[in-house]
């Protein structure tokens, strides 16, 4: 309790030793983890509602991200949130700014063009959207039946987001495949030049 209690105070939050302290060999070219004793972590969650940090770094040569959508709120926020993260930790991070997509979303997915070598390309499926929700689109973004602070879902709600989610994946089955391929040829380039 004292422990927490303190932290509380001092509103410090996972706070850790660095295990990679004063470890030059391990770290990554640019990072700023060797010079730091402490480092202090944050939920994904909690700051963005998504895991992007852990992927986004250039050393993990991430091609292609798949991001999922499953806020009753802006179905964008997730993007927008990463790309001001990304901004502020000089990560690179495609380009989605509201002339890249409509708000409610009319689509089921939308793709964010990365530039083949350091950014990724962001393939995103708004969970609730015009093309797959039709008219009942208003249903469900205002509903309070699918809000945060619903303690559990029975079996019939899980279905159904599931169906819906299931859904906005099989519309884009083709352009999926067409973004790995192109995902793929640019890594093919990169190994060759």
């Amino acid at each position: 309790m004292k422990n927490i209690v303190f932290c509380f105070a001092a509103w410090e939050w996972g706070t850790t030793n660095n295990f990679l302290y004063k470890c030059e060999h391990k770290i990554p070219e640019g990072s700023d983890l060797n010079d730091k004793k402490l480092i202090h972590l944050v939920d994904a969650g909690l700051e963005i509602n998504t895991p992007y940090p852990l992927v986004l770094p250039p050393h993990r040569k991430v091609d292609l991200i798949l991001s999922f959508d499953f806020s009753l709120g802006d179905p964008f926020e997730t993007l927008k949130r990463t790309a001001e993260y990304c901004e502020d930790h000089r990560i690179p991070f495609p380009v989605c700014t509201k002339e890249h997509y409509e708000y409610p979303p009319t689509k089921s997915c939308y793709v964010f063009e990365g530039d083949g070598y350091e950014t990724p390309d962001v393939m995103h499926f708004p969970l609730f959207n015009m093309q797959t929700c039709g008219e009942a689109l208003n249903l469900y973004r205002l509903s309070k039946k699918y809000a945060a602070r619903v303690p559990s879902y029975d079996t019939s709600m899980m279905n159904e987001l599931l169906d819906i989610a299931k859904k906005n994946v099989e519309r884009n089955m083709g352009e999926i495949r067409v973004q790995i391929q192109q995902c793929v040829s640019r890594s093919n380039e990169r190994e060759m030049s």
